[in-house]
């Protein structure tokens, strides 16, 4: 099940957050390494109304990932999109280190297409860091193309877009 994120979440979602900045940690990266994301932007995320749980069968959550319909400022860099205007893009998308390999990332993915869908948007936006290859595998498998480079104050990432 993947439902909005509440305050009551936080604990657990931080702790999802540090299960994926130790992976990353662990293949050499440095996205992540420096406090991103914080409490402050996953409070935020709530409080737009933007973060959303895969939960197990407990309502647990043991996956998290932002869910933005509004585009993102970023992305503006690039001139190269394949897809519309109007998008969705996912940020912050991490999983429970027990429960990698399940499926949890697809399932958080498959999810934010059908929100844009129901909205009525056929674009779908993300970015990711060139050395994070689970991310970048999983993309691949999705369809997802890619379509430059993105500048943040945390570092360049690969930006990939999907028509959906």
């Amino acid at each position: 099940m993947i439902r909005q994120a509440i305050r009551e979440d936080i604990p657990t979602i931080m702790s999802i957050v540090r299960s994926a900045q130790c992976a990353l940690a662990e293949l050499g990266i440095d996205q992540w390494q420096d406090g991103y994301p914080s409490v402050e932007a996953i409070e935020n995320d709530i409080e737009q109304g933007v973060g959303y749980v895969a939960c197990n069968e407990q309502d647990a959550p043991i996956g998290y990932a932002a869910i933005v319909l509004t585009g993102e400022e970023a992305y503006k860099q690039i001139s190269t999109w394949t897809t519309g205007e109007d998008y969705v893009v996912v940020h912050r998308l991490c999983v429970s280190g027990d429960c990698r390999r399940q499926g949890i990332s697809y399932r958080l993915m498959r999810y934010a297409a059908e929100q844009a869908r129901k909205v009525g948007f056929s674009a779908f936006r993300i970015d990711t860091h060139r050395g994070n290859i689970r991310m970048l595998q999983m993309m691949q498998k999705l369809g997802f193309s890619y379509r430059g480079i993105v500048r943040y104050d945390s570092g360049e990432r690969m930006a990939f877009d999907l028509n959906i």
